[in-house]
């Protein structure tokens, strides 16, 4: 399944841990857009209290993001 795909699974299965990961994903892409992706992840992680929130949320503050 590709990317997209299991984002709108996972959103529509409302898994918060797995939506920080896969927007985290698609921020390790690259591109356009990938600034959005990695503060969804960061929005996700911190909602569904995943570890990953401190290292996306580091990774904005990094780029002045945050």
């Amino acid at each position: 399944m590709n990317l997209d795909a299991r984002l709108l699974a996972a959103h529509s299965a409302g898994d918060g841990a797995a939506l920080a990961r896969l927007y985290a994903e698609a921020a390790e892409r690259g591109g356009p857009g990938a600034e959005f992706y990695l503060t969804q992840a960061w929005i996700f992680a911190l909602e569904a209290g995943v570890p990953e929130a401190e290292s996306y949320g580091a990774r904005l503050r990094a780029q002045g993001l945050a």
